[in-house]
């Protein structure tokens, strides 16, 4: 539904969208590919649903998020789609890079933290990004506040100065 809800929004935004998932089931790296004028954009779509707190990404083998980031490409971007209990979901559309920074620096945080008996953290692959607001420093939490200024915000996909 998450993948829906992108395609929607840039069909009518005037983007001309393709799904990756449509000719290649589960497609590693990105979900759509969207194109309007010259500009031509990847994204990867994560979704929740109502009443789940958080973003699950899968920490890969070789420790990244995304294994086919170029960080210095600005054509890659992650739509977070978070289906809320009453009205419309709330797409944070974020550059993939902003994403796997934030998520990697909160994981090691919090693998660098003890577990309430005091015991060391073990490495998982499972790496949250909570919504919620809050702003204490808690590794994986906060996401909705510092993410907020990428709520609904289509124009980032038009590029740099566009």
């Amino acid at each position: 539904m998450g993948e829906l809800v992108v395609e929607l929004e840039l069909l009518a935004r005037g983007w001309l969208v393709g799904n990756f998932n449509a000719t290649t089931a589960n497609s590693a790296g990105w979900d759509l590919f969207a194109t309007r004028g010259s500009r031509t954009v990847r994204i990867r779509v994560k979704a929740k649903r109502p009443g789940v707190s958080s973003f699950v990404w899968s920490l890969k083998k070789d420790g990244s998020i995304f294994p086919q980031l170029d960080a210095a490409a600005d054509d890659d971007f992650v739509a977070a789609v978070s289906f809320e209990s009453e009205g419309l979901p709330v797409v944070y559309v974020l550059p993939a890079r902003k994403v796997q920074d934030d998520l990697l620096g909160d994981h090691r945080a919090w693998l660098s933290g003890a577990k309430k008996d005091g015991s060391a953290r073990k490495e998982t692959s499972a790496v949250r990004a909570h919504l919620d607001d809050h702003t204490d420093g808690r590794p994986g939490h906060g996401f909705r506040t510092r993410w907020r200024p990428w709520a609904n915000q289509w124009g980032y996909l038009a590029g740099p100065g566009r």
